[in-house]
């Protein structure tokens, strides 16, 4: 089971060492902080900074609390942490195991997850870890790199913030700013390409699967890099139409 160990805001790392100092490995799975990946633009460049995704908070992978909760009690520093109420232990309900389990690579980063707009400025792709997660995004902050998420913690809600990028910061070459982490990163970041785009051919039969035209069919007459004009039937003639590739398919016979 997943535990959590609420501790001082800054004093986390310290903590997760602690307890593999003294802890034998037997009696716990992995000791560690989450963390996010977030974006921050500066002077025309892309710097990822790697953050804690919950400060203050340690998370533990254990089958038996309770003789990890002893062992640590009879270490003075952390015996003083307990009488001081700076120290709370306490498990984490399934669904937010399923949320933790799901968004954290091995490193323990919540990655920056890819989004796309269409030509209205609505999202109409989400890859990476936050495409599971879509529909509890409670707000989109396209300038400053991240999206609000609305997720459990310990049975309250919690507002967090999770990194995203957009399709202008795809091709560059994204460098690490400020690393909280204790890790070895790259220097250079390389974000994964998105799915990859369809392909289609002027005058193939197309269907609209999303969006204002959804269910509309039509032909296409141009192919753009992210977009194609599709020619469809309004008003008694065929009316240009730019739509997302995303939001097409091609027509089943």
């Amino acid at each position: 089971m997943w535990y959590v160990i609420q501790t001082l805001t800054g004093r986390e790392e310290e903590l997760v060492r602690m307890v593999r100092r003294i802890l034998p490995k037997e009696v716990y799975t992995d000791c560690f902080v989450a963390y996010y990946e977030r974006v921050w633009r500066r002077q025309q460049r892309s710097l990822v900074h790697v953050e804690r995704l919950f400060p203050g908070y340690v998370f533990i992978l254990a089958d038996d609390p309770d003789e990890i909760y002893q062992r640590l009690k009879d270490v003075p520093a952390m015996s003083r942490l307990i009488s001081d109420g700076m120290f709370t232990f306490l498990p984490l309900e399934a669904g937010e195991e399923a949320f933790f389990e799901e968004m954290l690579d091995a490193e323990h980063i919540v990655r920056l997850s890819y989004v796309e707009k269409d030509v209205r400025g609505r999202v109409f792709r989400i890859t990476g870890p936050l495409k599971q997660y879509a529909e509890k995004v409670q707000q989109y902050q396209y300038k400053k790199r991240y999206v609000l998420v609305r997720v459990q913690l310990l049975g309250h809600e919690k507002l967090v913030a999770l990194g995203i990028i957009l399709q202008e910061d795809i091709r560059q070459e994204i460098a690490y700013g400020k690393v909280e982490a204790p890790l070895v990163l790259p220097r250079i970041y390389q974000m994964e390409e998105p799915e990859e785009e369809r392909s289609f051919l002027v005058g193939e039969q197309v269907t609209v699967i999303a969006g204002e035209l959804s269910g509309m069919r039509g032909v296409v007459w141009k192919v753009r890099k992210s977009t194609v004009d599709i020619g469809v039937r309004l008003f008694g003639q065929d009316m240009p139409m730019e739509v997302p590739v995303g939001c097409v398919c091609r027509a089943s016979v």
